[in-house]
């Protein structure tokens, strides 16, 4: 009877100290796991501003490419020295001179060339805000990660409708590519702007909408 009441004792004393260790195994993976949560949260709000930033400079070259109201000289009144001394001030590069320089239509030919710059710009802005979303999308939240991916592919199916107008190529498909371009851009990307701008401000200042 004392053995087994040393066995006994020995035996619950043993699996309370393997209870106590298997719990302090526990409670390191929890904290290393709350750890490993908390920068990955950290990081999602140093990704916001940038991330912001980026996504609000693509959105306003995509929106100078598609509604452009611009003002330059009018070409039709002026001579040819005159051109040329425009010419020599601009900012257009030698393979935009020499294809002014062609069109008949001077006011035309720099209006397009404008446009193809804007385009560019456009362009440009979109694939750094592409691929800085691309490189940090794993520390973004799943609701503000799908929002990103949208107005994503928003814009740069704007910017290709934009650029199927400047190639010339809506009569041809009976369509106006740039009224496809703007109704997207104002009726697509904006809001979608608008709905991550307030799910990025839920995350930055979760008091104000309680």
């Amino acid at each position: 009877m004392v053995a087994f009441g040393l066995f006994k004792f020995l035996g619950e004393s043993w699996i309370e100290n393997q209870l106590a260790k298997d719990l302090e195994i526990a409670k390191s993976e929890i904290a290393l796991l709350a750890a490993r949560k908390m920068k990955l949260h950290d990081r999602e709000y140093v990704v916001f501003p940038e991330i912001w930033s980026r996504l609000n400079k693509a959105v306003s070259s995509l929106g100078g490419a598609i509604i452009s109201f611009r003002e330059f000289p009018d070409f039709s009144r002026m001579e040819s020295e005159e051109i040329e001394s425009w010419l020599a001030n601009s900012d257009l590069s030698e393979d935009e001179k020499l294809y002014f320089r062609k069109q008949p239509d001077k006011s035309s030919a720099y209006g397009r060339i404008l446009d193809w710059k804007s385009l560019l710009k456009a362009q440009r802005d979109f694939f750094e805000f592409h691929s800085y979303l691309q490189g940090n999308r794993i520390f973004l939240s799943p609701e503000i990660k799908d929002k990103l991916d949208q107005v994503d592919s928003l814009i740069h199916e704007s910017w290709i409708a934009k650029k199927m107008d400047w190639d010339g190529l809506g009569p041809a498909a009976g369509k106006s590519f740039l009224s496809d371009a703007y109704g997207k851009y104002e009726k697509e990307v904006k809001p979608v702007v608008l709905d991550i701008e307030r799910l990025v401000q839920e995350k930055l200042f979760p008091e104000t909408t309680l």
